[in-house]
């Protein structure tokens, strides 16, 4: 198995196009220390040299309760400096930690830390490759043993650039010069976008020159999808998703691009205060895409693996400039689902959550 994380480790470098002499922030919140060590290595192969910040679950739920409020309100007095030096961000995601029961003023005023160190991130566009690790803790929040969950993931994070490319060509050459995105999901359920003159940007795990140009300067793994923003202000219909965040069964409306009502079985209240508590324009669509890893074939729980399954949807809200949209918001979210039917202009790409050209 360290062969194997020695191999995408490889990989993790690759997609975010490390050269030598840089310094590259690894914030590791998946806690394997396996994964870790194999991770800092491949960059100082590179030639690079690895800032670590590590910040997986528990020590972040440690970090809330044993640590004083006033010094987590300084938390980012010297990463402030680190995040004006460094050239490229890897994240090693893992377990989402439970902060239900941190003491509300450290987790505050390390939330307000982390967002002012999140404005000099973004004001700088620094390349961002997003990691899914495979972690015990992980995996029992999503009802998988470790070895399962690490047979789903570990072929499809090392799928190659070429592979991924090729089959993300295919469809490109589909729906390249589209106009408009009709999804068909749920019980009679249609989502109307109109993308105008908007590119649809690909994600083979690659962060290259060309991609930042393009303002595409985010990239995930698993990677293996196609994505395009939309014209803000026009989206109308009804979009169902099983679920969003705590919310099951869930119909969001929109009305000239906004959503202007949500239903669900459970957790509208919850859903829609999430969305008010955001700034800028959190209630309209960032982008959608459609997953594309011939790896993935079953969904996990996780979007960000579950976004990358072939044949999926997933689509977003809130911000988007950061790969060439109008839309400024606190908020960035991404819902995946699968079984939907997507259309663009009247040529079906996916047909009940199936590949179909």
């Amino acid at each position: 198995m360290d062969e194997m994380w020695q191999k995408n480790a490889q990989r993790f470098v690759q997609g975010l196009s490390v050269q030598p002499g840089e310094l590259i922030e690894v914030r590791d919140s998946s806690g394997r220390l396996d994964v870790l060590i194999e991770t800092l290595l491949a960059i100082e192969r590179v030639g690079a040299t690895p800032l670590l910040q590590f910040i997986p679950g528990d020590y972040l739920e440690r970090l809330m309760s044993e640590v004083p409020p006033d010094y987590l309100s300084q938390w980012d007095l010297h990463r402030d400096k680190w995040m004006k030096q460094i050239d490229r961000i890897l994240i090693l995601a893992g377990a989402r930690p439970d902060l239900s029961l941190a003491p509300k003023d450290g987790l505050d005023a390390w939330q307000q830390a982390c967002d002012r160190l999140t404005i000099v991130e973004e004001a700088r566009r620094l390349p961002y490759l997003l990691v899914a690790i495979p972690t015990e803790r992980g995996a029992k929040q999503l009802g998988f043993t470790l070895d399962n969950f690490e047979k789903i993931l570990l072929p499809a994070l090392g799928a190659s650039i070429e592979e991924l490319q090729n089959e993300i060509d295919r469809i490109l050459t589909k729906v390249g010069n589209g106009r408009s995105v009709t999804i068909y999901s749920g019980d009679h359920h249609v989502l109307h976008l109109e993308l105008g003159n908007r590119e649809w940007l690909s994600d083979e795990g690659l962060i290259d020159e060309v991609d930042q140009r393009r303002g595409a300067i985010v990239s995930n793994l698993p990677a293996g999808s196609i994505y395009t923003t939309v014209i803000e202000d026009k989206t109308q219909g009804s979009l169902w998703l099983p679920k969003a965040g705590e919310a099951t069964d869930v119909v969001f409306r929109f009305t000239s691009g906004r959503i202007v009502d949500i239903e669900a079985a459970s957790g509208a209240d919850l859903l829609m205060r999430q969305l008010d508590s955001h700034t800028g324009e959190p209630r309209r669509v960032s982008h959608v895409g459609i997953g594309l890893n011939p790896y993935l074939l079953e969904t996990t729980g996780w979007t960000l693996v579950d976004e990358h399954v072939r044949g999926s949807l997933f689509i977003a809200l809130g911000e988007n400039r950061y790969m060439g949209g109008q839309n400024e918001s606190s908020l960035n979210i991404d819902y995946a689902l699968t079984g939907v039917t997507l259309k663009v202009d009247d040529q079906i790409i996916l047909s009940e959550g199936k590949v179909i050209i």
